[in-house]
């Protein structure tokens, strides 16, 4: 999970953003520990509420000390550390709407379909997060700049988009405008927005 980002636009640390009682990384990390194994999360260097924080979801803090030079730098730091698996699940922190069966879709789809790289989409829109082989690990290690792996999934002719209902794979949160609480849930602040009403108080 990539989590170095500086949150310029959210005007605060998004990660440690309420909801639900608890902060926004800390809600994304349950949705992916409830599916998944082993969870790396990338980090900026020298924050420990943070690292904690990770360590506290039984999750592993990744630091990626080249962080300020662009999320490719993290996400290439993350592969690294995690390199020993055969495939990994890319998502981002900001996205706290996910439901769990949508990663176990995913899952499901790099199993049946080894090498390829796989990506939801809702409703014919591509989203998060994106499935790599470990064959794709040393052309992510190589990305620079702040696009992340969007120029090698865009240059891929052999992404498999895999069908879900799900519109937490398309919602990130970039603004604090974008989230307005409510009572059982979180709704998003557009003309199209949809209830996120995924909890993570063992209920899905």
């Amino acid at each position: 999970m990539l989590a170095a980002g500086a949150s310029r636009r959210f005007g605060s640390d998004k990660r440690l953003h309420p909801m639900h009682g608890q902060p926004m990384l800390a809600r994304t990390l349950s949705i992916f520990r409830d599916v998944l194994d082993e969870v790396g999360v990338v980090i900026r260097p020298s924050e420990p509420r943070i690292a904690a924080l990770v360590a506290a979801a039984d999750c592993r803090p990744i630091e990626a000390e080249d962080a300020a030079l662009g999320l490719s730098r993290s996400l290439a730091a993350g592969v690294a550390a995690l390199r020993h698996a055969d495939g990994l699940l890319v998502g981002l922190a900001d996205m706290p709407c996910l439901r769990p069966d949508t990663l176990r879709t995913l899952l499901a789809a790099m199993r049946r379909h080894p090498g390829r790289i796989v990506r939801p989409a809702h409703q014919g829109k591509p989203g998060n997060p994106v499935g790599f082989a470990a064959s794709h690990y040393p052309a992510l290690m190589r990305l620079q700049g702040d696009a992340g792996a969007r120029d090698l999934v865009a240059g891929c002719a052999g992404v498999l988009h895999v069908p879900v209902q799900d519109a937490g794979v398309l919602r990130d949160v970039d603004r604090a405008g974008d989230l307005l609480p409510e009572q059982e849930g979180v709704r998003w602040n557009s003309k199209s927005a949809q209830a996120c009403t995924h909890r993570t108080d063992g209920s899905k």
